[in-house]
């Protein structure tokens, strides 16, 4: 994941002066070109990064409105429902089971 700065972003400086002749002018012109489509790529980034955030939460807020249907239908009184659940205390014992033993 991408560091993101809180600070403005600022040209990098030389230490040295540099004469001012076609060359200079050619490197400075290289370095904003650079600079340039660096902050395309990231501002690219950026975008796609948001759209598919954009998209998850959309499907969280659909998700969560299932759930709060659900939890208003569960919350309703539902007596025929209720009365047909039987809790069951029967034990079933069976004696056709294989033991073995295990070492270790």
């Amino acid at each position: 994941m991408k560091n993101v700065r809180s600070s403005i972003i600022r040209a990098k400086v030389s230490t040295m002066p540099r004469n001012h002749s076609d060359a200079s002018s050619q490197l400075e012109l290289y370095k904003m070109v650079i600079e340039k489509q660096r902050i395309q790529r990231e501002l690219c980034y950026i975008k796609e990064r948001t759209t598919v955030l954009q998209q998850r939460l959309e499907i969280l807020n659909s998700q969560i409105e299932d759930t709060e249907k659900t939890i208003k239908k569960l919350r309703q009184p539902q007596s025929s429902v209720t009365q047909n659940i039987v809790s069951p205390n029967t034990f079933v014992e069976s004696n056709n089971y294989q033991t073995f033993e295990i070492e270790y």
